[in-house]
């Protein structure tokens, strides 16, 4: 073997045209037809000159053949052939220690090769260095970050981690709608740096949005649902990236992002237009029912009574009941009852129960209580479909708690308000449960009362969180504060005496939660004022957010007011 002196004093290197790095991959191409070190030596020979990336080459096959036992076997030439190897693996080191070129040095920190994992703390080094002098590219700094990131066990990588920040601001104008993603997978990994690179991210966001494709799209909006540190700016920046694209959008994708978006618990006028135009313009091409589901979980999330919107998709539900699978009525029809809203088309909900009782046997008892219930949210009164649910055969195999509680709603219920239903159907609960008050409106009643006191409680008694005796144990039934004349303030609820009891005034505090988009109550809002309304009781509504936003502001007459003429 002659002597390789282009080992012994590796010269400086001539600036790279990149040919060396692109041809990293056929150089290790060509070292993997070694079976031996004798060849491996034999191919560095054959190099006019030793460049890094053969350097690099020809130490990762040198450590394939070490770990690999068949070839441990040497012939009588094994032991000359050990030796050479550690004085040739000395100066192929030095060669790549010495390497101008960044990306060789990317692939060492890549190999997996035992023989090189001393050395790789040194070449971070080198790295660092050339990232503050401004030598590596956005997809190279990257490319190290996931380096430090995947081995960030190790301390040296760890504290290296957050120093890198700095190669990204100065090479901010070479981010571009491609590169950018890479930025966002990476934010996972930083700490001290992550509120940097979020606003650099934030501010080329803005100006790159419309660029940004569909898949580098998707995978940015994975990030957001992971790392909580965006501005509410961002999130609008991808409302604006989805109406702009919505055209170009199949079902499989909107549904992915209409689901990415609820996860995130965001939603603008952005959102829902472009939800609007894609179902304006493919309607009639839709092939998945699965979508038109997500889009109706959206409008719950998010309590859009959006008319286009619950139109198309009730009239999808229509026209596509006989290949709808049984496990997926619930997703279609709970939503219109939540939502309390009535479907243009007026056979609607007759349509709907004539399925349901030709599937219910195929369906959860928990999914047929919900969707009892959301019919009496748009009072509709399924009788037939409630017969069957409370045969006994049905009601006795039940031990889930909570499909036993709105069981026992749905029989009160429907007792007060369908008189064509024979109820009472199932025995009184000997063992009701406290309903407990949403802690906002407790905290709201208990700042306001007395001036409730001082407006009304000379003539009326004065009560707050009262459960009505003699129904189910819900809040369908909780009124938050009941004023009663004086007068007659015992137990007058019994609901199955005809008395009078206008006098009696139920206050209601509805949350931001219990309205929709267009600021009418949910469902379930609608049937408890309209069950008290039933048994005779003046329901007046109030609303939380005014309540708060008077008291907080000290504004005390206007409180006063606002009570006042609520419940004249």
């Amino acid at each position: 073997m002659r002597d390789l002196k282009d080992l012994e004093n590796p010269q400086t290197e001539s600036p790279q045209n990149n040919t060396d790095s692109l041809n990293y991959h056929l150089i290790q191409e060509e070292f993997k037809q070694c079976s031996n070190l004798r060849e491996v030596f034999s191919l560095i020979t054959k190099c006019i000159k030793i460049t890094p990336n053969i350097a690099l080459g020809a130490i990762e096959r040198i450590n394939d053949i070490e770990n690999d036992i068949s070839h441990n076997i040497f012939n009588s030439h094994g032991s000359h052939l050990n030796f050479a190897k550690g004085a040739i693996l000395e100066k192929l080191l030095k060669v790549v220690m010495k390497t101008e070129d960044t990306q060789t040095i990317l692939n060492i920190l890549k190999t997996s090769s035992t023989l090189m994992e001393p050395y790789k703390p040194r070449f971070c080094d080198e790295l660092l260095l050339r990232v503050i002098d401004n030598k590596l590219t956005i997809d190279q700094i990257c490319e190290f970050y996931n380096f430090l990131i995947s081995n960030n066990c190790k301390q040296k990588y760890s504290e290296t981690i957050d120093k890198l920040w700095v190669g990204l601001i100065e090479n901010e104008k070479d981010i571009n709608e491609e590169n950018i993603v890479q930025i966002f997978s990476i934010l996972y990994g930083l700490k001290v740096s992550k509120k940097t690179i979020v606003n650099l991210l934030e501010q080329k966001l803005s100006e790159l949005w419309s660029k940004i494709k569909i898949p580098a799209m998707l995978e940015i909006l994975d990030v957001f649902i992971v790392e909580k540190y965006f501005s509410m700016q961002s999130y609008h920046v991808l409302g604006y990236w989805l109406y702009a694209n919505i055209h170009a959008l199949d079902d499989d994708v909107l549904l992915d992002i209409i689901t990415k978006f609820t996860r995130l618990r965001y939603n603008d006028n952005q959102i829902e237009a472009a939800v609007e135009k894609f179902l304006k313009l493919k309607s009639s091409k839709i092939k998945s029912e699965v979508l038109i589901i997500g889009i109706l979980n959206y409008c719950m999330q998010f309590k859009l009574r959006n008319n286009l919107i619950l139109e198309i998709s009730s009239q999808y539900f229509l026209d596509n009941l006989e290949t709808i699978p049984a496990s997926f009525l619930k997703s279609f029809i709970y939503t219109y009852g939540f939502l309390s809203y009535q479907p243009k088309n007026s056979d609607f909900w007759t349509i709907t129960e004539k399925v349901l009782l030709e599937r219910y046997n195929k369906m959860k008892i928990e999914d047929l209580t919900d969707i009892i219930l959301s019919f009496m949210y748009c009072g509709q009164y399924p009788l037939k479909l409630v017969q069957n649910v409370f045969k006994i055969e049905n009601t006795s195999k039940i031990d889930k708690t909570d499909v036993l509680k709105r069981l026992h709603l749905i029989d009160t219920s429907l007792t007060l308000a369908c008189n064509e239903y024979s109820g009472p159907m199932l025995p009184k609960d000997q063992c009701p449960k406290p309903v407990l008050q949403d802690s906002r409106i407790k905290n709201i009643i208990e700042k306001i009362q007395h001036h409730i006191d001082s407006l009304y409680g000379d003539n009326m008694t004065i009560t707050t969180s009262y459960l009505l005796p003699n129904f189910c144990s819900d809040k369908t039934y909780l009124i938050d504060i009941l004023l009663q004349p004086k007068s007659n303030s015992g137990n007058t609820f019994n609901w199955k005496s005809n008395m009078d009891r206008s006098d009696n005034i139920g206050i209601l505090i509805h949350l931001p939660d219990h309205y929709c988009s267009d600021d009418k109550l949910i469902g379930p809002q609608v049937m408890k004022i309209h069950q008290l309304n039933i048994i005779g009781m003046k329901v007046i509504s109030l609303k939380y957010s005014i309540l708060s936003k008077l008291y907080t502001s000290h504004n005390v007459t206007g409180l006063k007011d606002y009570i006042r003429e609520s419940i004249k």
